[in-house]
């Protein structure tokens, strides 16, 4: 079998496509340059053609799933004399969002707005009576502030009980895939679509992928993940219930529909100041701004530690003046999250 992971940049594949760089984390996913339309690509090894009579698979799904919001197929084809297929789809260039939200989270209105698009992305798959089985950030790519879902090639179509074979990734995976017999169904779609909102917002996923695999695992079973706001604690109570009701432990208690999923989220943020964590400014703990919005300026607000105690302050944005009513608060640092939550609900 080939070894896709030993194209060297240079490489040209069927005299057509320059191999520049691999993209993402399995190897099989490069950038190309394609000589015949001279611009850049993205092209993915999908297997040996004899080998694996579905290596089609993904691109045929690509394609019948084509929306606004899944990767669409340029060209389909086989490496001359290597008898290994692959598909070639526009290059995103900007990148996955488990790379572009890493550790601060988006904005609470891209947080949104990306779990809309991804949401549309999958109810679309969902329609064709089919699961993707791994929705997951890094499965979204980013394409002029779009986000459009990718990896089809775990999608399966349902059984008449419901259900698909199990599959998923630790860090969004639902419990009952986990759980022997596992499975996957529209429900554990949507828990996958709840946890990939969870990391949208803060940066990291409902459960801790730092840990060991099998803690991992025992974790997620149990049903209890962590808490949005213990993250991202400038998100209001209203979306945190929603993701919080996409995690359920219980498949039965989740969102209906991906489409249902989505539209609780945006109704949940419709009222309130659009928020992001931003990288800690000299000597702050931890910080956040907040947007302007009509007859109110934006706004910054900020914890400053020092040792068992935190001052929680907010400031107009750019001026460093003082908010008017808003005063600054020194408490435990175990309490600083809570007066946080209390500023940016008085300032939203």
């Amino acid at each position: 079998m080939v070894d896709t992971q030993n194209f060297p940049p240079g490489t040209t594949v069927n005299g057509r496509y320059t191999l520049l760089r691999r993209l993402g984390r399995d190897g099989s996913v490069y950038e190309v340059h394609d000589r015949h339309l001279a611009k850049d690509a993205a092209l993915k090894f999908l297997g040996v053609e004899g080998a694996d009579v579905d290596s089609w698979a993904e691109a045929r799904l690509l394609e019948r799933l084509r929306s606004r919001f899944t990767l669409e197929v340029i060209n389909a084809d086989v490496v001359t004399e290597a008898d290994l297929r692959f598909i070639v789809t526009p290059l995103h260039s900007g990148g996955d969002c488990e790379s572009n939200a890493a550790n601060l989270g988006f904005s609470t209105s891209t947080a949104v707005r990306y779990a809309q698009q991804v949401s549309a992305g999958v109810s679309r798959i969902h329609a064709a009576g089919m699961v993707h089985r791994d929705i997951k950030p890094a499965n979204v790519l980013i394409d002029e502030d779009c986000a459009r879902v990718s990896d089809l090639e775990f999608c399966e179509v349902l059984g008449r009980d419901g259900k698909a074979r199990p599959n998923g990734s630790y860090c969004t995976v639902a419990p009952e895939v986990l759980i022997d017999p596992g499975y996957c169904s529209l429900a554990s779609d949507v828990y996958s679509l709840g946890a990939t909102a969870f990391y949208f917002f803060s940066g990291v996923y409902p459960v801790d992928t730092s840990t060991p695999k099998n803690a991992q695992r025992e974790f997620i079973i149990a049903g209890k993940p962590r808490r949005l706001r213990d993250f991202a604690p400038f998100v209001p109570m209203s979306v945190e219930l929603v993701v919080r009701k996409a995690l359920s432990s219980d498949p039965g208690a989740r969102h209906p529909s991906a489409d249902a999923f989505a539209n609780a989220l945006v109704r949940s943020i419709s009222t309130h100041r659009c928020w992001k964590r931003v990288q800690p400014h000299a000597d702050h703990s931890y910080c956040i701004e907040g947007e302007a919005r009509p007859g109110k300026n934006g706004v910054s607000v900020c914890c400053v530690r020092s040792g068992e105690r935190t001052t929680v302050m907010a400031r107009h944005l750019g001026k460093n003046r003082r908010i008017s009513g808003i005063s600054d608060q020194t408490v435990r640092s175990d309490a600083a999250v809570s007066a946080l939550q209390r500023m940016v609900k008085a300032l939203s």
